[in-house]
This record gives C-alpha cells, sequence and structure tokens, in this order.
C-alpha cells in the first residue's frame, strides 16, 4: 500500500492546480489519489505499490505542485464548502464531469485523513471545482439511463457503453471510454460511500448528456490515434507497472485515474460474463 503522504501530495495538487492549469494539474492531483486507493482497495502484486511510489516521485512529488502548504489548524466542518461548491456546478456536463470526479477524490481523501482540512486546501478545491466549464452538446433524447444510486444496475449499464464505447472509436484513442469509468465510479461508489447519493440525482442529466455525446464518437472532429496493442498484463501484476515505469512522462496521469475507476467497478458488477468481456477489452484503456 502506499505511504499516506501521497494522499498529501494529491490534495496539495488538487488545492494548487487552479493557481496554475486546474484541467491538466487538476488530472495530476486527482491521479496521485487514484494512485493511493487502486493499491490499497485492490489485491496488487507485491512490488506494485513501490513501482507506482517511484512514478510519482519522480515526476511529481517533488514538483512545486505537490509542495506542502501552510501550517494551519484543521476544520473538518469546512469539507462542507467543498460539497456547497459542487452543489453549484452539479447538474450540467462540465468538461467530461471533472467537476464532479476531482472534487469526490478529495472528499474522499479528506475523509481518512481530517487533519489535511485546512482552510488553504478547501479554498483550493473549491476553486477548482468552479474552474470547469460547461460544455454542451446536441443530443437525441436518451431514456435508457439507469438510476445511478442503484449501483449494481448502474455499474452494469456502465460497462456495457464502456464495451460499446471501445468499439466505436477503435482508432480514436479511449478518452471518452476511459472517462465514463471515472465520472461513474464517482456517482456510484465514491459519492454514495461518502453519503452524497443525492448529488446521482441532481447531475442526472449532465450524466445523460455524458452518454449521448460518446455515443456520437467518432466525428469530423476526431483525430486518429494508434490503437493499445493487445495485453495480458494488467494494473494489478506488478510486470504491468514495469513495463511503464520508465515512460519520460505520466501525462495527466490516466495510468493511475482509469484502473482506480475500472477496478471499482468491476469489483461492484455481478455479471461474470459481461465482467469477462470488460477484462478482455481493457488493455484498450490501460
Amino acid at each position: 500500500m502506499l505511504d499516506e503522504k501521497y494522499l498529501v501530495h494529491g490534495l496539495n495538487a488538487l488545492s494548487r492546480a487552479h493557481k496554475m492549469n486546474y484541467f491538466e494539474d487538476g488530472h495530476r492531483g486527482g491521479a496521485i489519489i487514484s494512485a493511493y486507493y487502486l493499491c490499497r482497495e485492490n489485491d496488487v502484486e507485491e512490488g506494485v505499490s513501490d513501482i507506482i511510489a517511484s512514478m510519482i516521485d519522480k515526476h511529481w512529488a517533488q514538483t512545486e505542485l505537490c509542495e506542502p502548504f501552510p501550517k494551519e489548524n484543521s476544520d473538518p466542518g469546512l469539507q462542507q464548502q467543498v460539497v456547497e461548491s459542487m452543489n453549484k456546478t452539479i447538474g450540467k456536463l462540465r468538461q467530461v464531469g471533472h467537476n464532479v470526479i476531482l472534487p469526490t477524490l478529495a472528499l474522499k481523501a479528506f475523509q481518512d485523513l481530517p487533519e489535511t482540512i485546512t482552510p488553504s486546501r478547501v479554498e483550493g478545491i473549491c476553486k477548482l471545482a468552479d474552474s470547469f466549464q460547461v460544455t454542451e452538446f446536441p443530443i437525441e433524447d436518451i431514456n435508457d439511463i439507469p438510476d445511478l444510486s442503484n449501483p449494481i444496475e448502474a455499474t452494469e449499464f456502465v460497462l456495457n457503453e464502456f464495451l460499446k464505447s471501445i468499439e466505436r472509436v477503435k482508432g480514436y484513442g479511449q478518452g471518452w471510454a476511459g472517462h465514463l469509468l471515472t465520472y461513474s465510479r464517482a456517482h456510484i461508489i465514491d459519492l454514495q460511500k461518502l453519503g452524497y447519493a443525492d448529488f446521482a440525482k441532481m447531475d442526472k442529466e449532465a450524466f445523460r448528456m455524458f452518454i449521448g455525446r460518446i455515443r456520437m464518437e467518432p466525428n469530423e472532429r476526431s483525430i486518429p490515434i494508434v490503437d493499445h496493442l493487445p495485453s495480458e498484463l494488467f494494473p494489478l501484476q506488478k510486470a504491468y507497472w514495469e513495463q511503464n515505469m520508465n515512460d519520460s512522462s505520466l501525462g495527466l496521469g490516466h495510468i493511475f485515474k482509469y484502473p482506480y475507476a475500472f477496478y471499482g467497478l468491476m469489483n461492484l458488477a455481478k455479471n461474470s460474463d459481461l465482467k469477462k468481456q470488460c477484462l478482455a477489452s481493457a488493455y484498450n484503456i490501460f
């Protein structure tokens, strides 16, 4: 398991991102927190955590993004301000749901480390939540979205959409499929466990628009991207990370965020055939 200091690194990055590149650096903060919970919540092979820690140390932990915040008294009551910021932005699709994805990761980390709930961090995360812009798309009426507060039904709907999205956009990158997982995990698992199940109902229209948007792909603006080659290595295996540990850049950190979301949803799903299909196609996002 990763040391809790990585939760602090992730929170510092999320809290500082609005002063830097809110979208890219917000991703990186969320990726660090996702990496921590990927290792904590799944049966990863021995050595996985050490490799992931070394990757984060090499690329992010020693940068300005993760620098310590000034010492302040903590106040768990302050996290309600993050909830209120999410309340203001929820209900409209904002940059693929990152107004939900990233603050949710912050709330999850706050729950485990209440001593990190300080005025400066909370202010920064609220400003990050406010930064994401509305992105609306003309879509056909979609009436097959399940109740996101019904975890198993919603999860299996998402995993079916995940498979369809992968096949639909082969040759154009799998960002939509990957973000379907991260957006859905935030609502179906994390927010519900944190006690904010009502967010799923409040955000249903935005989620409906997201599903409509991914069903429109690819389109005339899509850029060809080389597909990942089939692989028998998965992020719970040490060999997977050994293969990726020398990458020159972690980019926005999807290498951590996508597996965190994928395995959370897979652990919840009951349909064994569906899960086998998802495992067979998962190399496309890993």
